[in-house]
């Protein structure tokens, strides 16, 4: 039997919710910056990618499918991109014409970035399966190590030829039995 690794815990999970959160962290500082908002404080930055990764890994208890992914990797991009616009200073005002091209490119941006996850989510699936087939099997339990016992043969009622064989090389000694 083969191990079964499971991406919906341990590593894997926190795997999974991580990339997620460092995609989305990735696409709204980007679009901040190029939308003409100030670059973040890296701090700042660090602290929302653990953020929105604590959020995710706990999403992450089942496979999610492409929509899900979407709507979570939305989510977390217009939260992330609200909290920079209103903790750091914007370099000028965006005029309405601008607004929408962010927008629009904040929407293509995470189109796109969603169906990359959504890959990304397969292929972890698929490569826990095949690593899981290949891989040997874990003893859910330590081996118990008891003392051997001896083992003899039980006694029968018929001659074993060896023992007919020894009792006429090694007779036995003393008086007899019948007097």
């Amino acid at each position: 039997m083969a191990v079964q690794l499971d991406p919906v815990r341990g590593a894997l999970r926190a795997l999974r919710g991580w990339l997620l959160a460092t995609t989305s962290a990735a696409l709204s500082t980007a679009g901040h910056a190029l939308a003409g908002g100030a670059v973040p404080d890296t701090a700042l930055t660090v602290l929302l990618t653990v953020l929105v990764a604590a959020a995710a890994v706990s999403l992450a208890n089942k496979r999610r499918g492409p929509v899900a992914i979407l709507g979570t990797l939305g989510t977390a991009q217009v939260v992330t991109h609200l909290l920079l616009s209103a903790l750091t200073v914007h370099r000028h005002e965006a005029t309405p014409t601008d607004s929408l091209a962010m927008t629009a490119a904040h929407v293509v941006a995470t189109l796109g970035t969603a169906l990359v996850l959504g890959h990304a989510e397969s292929a972890i699936f698929g490569l826990a399966a095949a690593l899981g087939a290949v891989l040997p099997r874990r003893s859910p339990q330590p081996p118990v190590f008891a003392p051997q016992r001896a083992v003899t043969p039980a006694r029968t009622g018929m001659a074993n030829p060896l023992d007919v064989l020894l009792r006429r090389a090694r007779a036995r000694r003393g008086p007899p039995l019948t007097s």
